[in-house]
């Protein structure tokens, strides 16, 4: 498996169940963290239900939704989700702890139960750290220590 539990390269193993385990990257990390979701789940009271749990246990663990829905424009390719996710977290070890939480454990069951279609697919992506320049790290580089030089 890969760092953030996805196969490694070779390795021609899927999960269509979604038990993976997430094992989280290396400490240290200060740049924000993305969830992102694709998934084609039921509409309805379920639905609306599940809504609502997730998300008082993503912001009780520091999450913050950006996207959530399935208004969006395809284009490029042919890529058509029916629905993305998409959920700020302070790192990606946060993604991962998150992940990995009961909260989120118990509730993936019922996201999974109202899955129709293709089976759902997550990701957990270290995002951009701007400085308070608004520049990022590699506008600005690195010292000898491996702290970011913001210019």
């Amino acid at each position: 498996m890969g760092r953030l539990g996805r196969p490694a390269a070779g390795d021609r193993s899927r999960c269509r169940s979604g038990s993976h385990t997430l094992t989280p990257p290396e400490k240290g990390n200060t740049m924000p963290g993305y969830f992102v979701i694709e998934l084609d789940v039921e509409d309805g009271p379920s639905l609306a239900e599940y809504e609502r749990e997730v998300t008082e246990h993503v912001v009780a663990a520091g999450g913050k939704f950006l996207v959530r829905g399935n208004d969006f424009q395809p284009i490029e390719g042919d890529w058509n989700p029916k629905r993305i996710i998409i959920i700020e977290f302070p790192s990606v070890e946060d993604v991962v702890k998150y992940y990995n939480s009961e909260p989120n454990q118990r509730l993936k069951k019922k996201r999974l139960a109202g899955t129709v279609g293709k089976p759902a697919k997550a990701i957990a992506i270290k995002g951009v750290s701007y400085g308070p320049d608004g520049k990022t790290p590699a506008e600005g580089g690195l010292d000898e220590t491996g702290a970011v030089i913001w210019r």
